[in-house]
């Protein structure tokens, strides 16, 4: 038999003869009064050394542990069931379909008839509710406060406003009626009109004879540059500085048309115009172009700069027949320049006078649009007959130069006209600033 056989056979009986010598032992025993009962300690404390050894030990029965880890997997699939039966009762309870408790709680709360919904409505409601209800009775068409602001209520403030605004526009405007009256004595236009009749009536008598107008030959494109460029920084500039508007050289700049370079000398009003931003575009010319081609032209470089206006200047001797010295068609005007004049520091009579008459004409048209209930229609009737009066001082400029013995007295004539005229012009612009 092997060693292995011998240790896994279970043995009956074993018959022992010992001697015991450890004190702790002896001391143990030495309790108990006779020697059977001694023995029968002695074998009970060997069978608790036995299990105490066999505890200690490192192997352990294999079918022990098997036993008891079957037995305890067997428990825990048995937990593991019932925890899962109890998780589905618990998760069929709360969220199933509609009668779960949290989709009703959910619909309680967040549906159509839930609290939450139903609070929202109480003060949110467009009709009903608490904050639409305060809205309408504080700024509501039937509050206080809403009625004062319709226009249909005659003791509303926007009523109110209207009639103020119209009672001082009228009153201002009926100031400026009377300053282009001729029934009034002492008005701007009664006064223009003695002045104008005086002066043609000087001008009558001193006219004798008349002279051939001389002729400037054609002036090449490097001429033409050096004359816009003199007529800005001599004339133009000065100009715009006296009527506080903003002066800009764009000859050689492209506009609003891409690539488009028409339009030589632009001004843009200022703030106290009345017209602030509204922009007049001057085209110079230093050579022969007829109307008909001018006035396309003009009407090419106002779309390019987005001027309200246009001047066309040519350098006298270079305009044609039809159009003289001053001419206006329409909103544009069509001047000459003489640039002895110009170099000499003399007012341009003809080129002030159709810059100043556009700017009353912008500053108008500005006004009427933003006050439709006004009548301008005086006021560009007058408008119109400035530049009639321009288109006569024009004529009666022409006639002095060609009178050699009574000039001197004729040109302070036409200057004094033009003074008269730059002051009138100014009264309509201030008149027309202060409504």
């Amino acid at each position: 038999m092997t060693n292995s056989a011998v240790a896994n056979e279970v043995v009956s009986s074993l018959d022992l003869n010992l001697v015991i010598t450890d004190r702790n032992v002896l001391g143990y025993l030495a309790q108990f009064p006779d020697e059977e009962t001694q023995i029968d300690k002695v074998l009970e404390a060997l069978k608790v050394g036995v299990i105490a050894i066999q505890s200690a030990s490192p192997t352990l029965d294999t079918t022990v542990v098997q036993s008891q880890f079957a037995e305890m997997e067997t428990s825990m699939r048995e937990y593991v069931d019932a925890f899962q039966r109890s998780i589905k009762d618990d998760f069929k309870k709360y969220f199933e379909g509609d009668d779960g408790v949290v989709p009703r709680s959910i619909e309680d709360i967040f549906g159509d008839s839930g609290s939450l919904t139903r609070t929202f409505q109480a003060f949110f409601d467009p009709e009903e509710g608490r904050l639409g209800r305060l809205m309408q009775c504080h700024v509501g068409p039937e509050s206080t406060f809403g009625k004062s602001l319709d226009p249909q209520n005659k003791q509303g403030v926007i009523a109110v406003l209207e009639a103020r605004v119209q009672e001082l526009v009228e009153a201002k405007l009926d100031d400026v009626l009377k300053e282009f009256s001729l029934d009034e004595n002492g008005s701007a236009m009664f006064r223009l009109h003695g002045m104008l009749a005086e002066s043609f009536e000087r001008i009558n008598r001193a006219l004798g004879h008349n002279d051939g107008q001389e002729q400037e030959a054609k002036k090449g494109h490097v001429k033409g540059i050096r004359f816009e460029q003199e007529l800005y920084d001599d004339f133009f500039v000065p100009l715009c500085n006296q009527c506080d508007d903003d002066p800009s050289l764009v000859a050689r700049t492209p506009g609003n048309i891409e690539g488009c370079k028409t339009g030589d000398l632009m001004s843009t009003l200022g703030e106290a115009t009345g017209a602030p931003g509204v922009n007049i575009v001057v085209e110079v010319k230093d050579r022969e172009v007829k109307l008909k081609d001018a006035r396309t032209e003009l009407q090419e470089a106002k779309v390019n700069r987005k001027a309200a206006v246009g001047i066309y200047v040519w350098s006298r001797g270079t305009e044609p027949t039809e159009v003289g010295d001053f001419r206006r068609i329409g909103d544009d005007f069509y001047v000459t320049v003489d640039r002895d004049d110009l170099r000499a520091g003399k007012p341009l009579l003809y080129l002030d006078a159709a810059y100043r008459i556009a700017r009353a004409m912008a500053v108008a048209a500005v006004r009427k649009e933003s006050a439709s209930e006004i009548d301008f229609s005086q006021i560009e009737d007058n408008i119109e007959a400035l530049g009639t009066w321009s288109e006569r001082i024009a004529d009666m400029s022409v006639k002095a130069r060609t009178i050699q013995k009574s000039g001197k007295l004729i040109e302070e004539c036409a200057t004094d006209l033009k003074e008269e005229l730059d002051r009138r012009v100014a009264n309509v612009l201030a008149a027309l600033r202060h409504n």
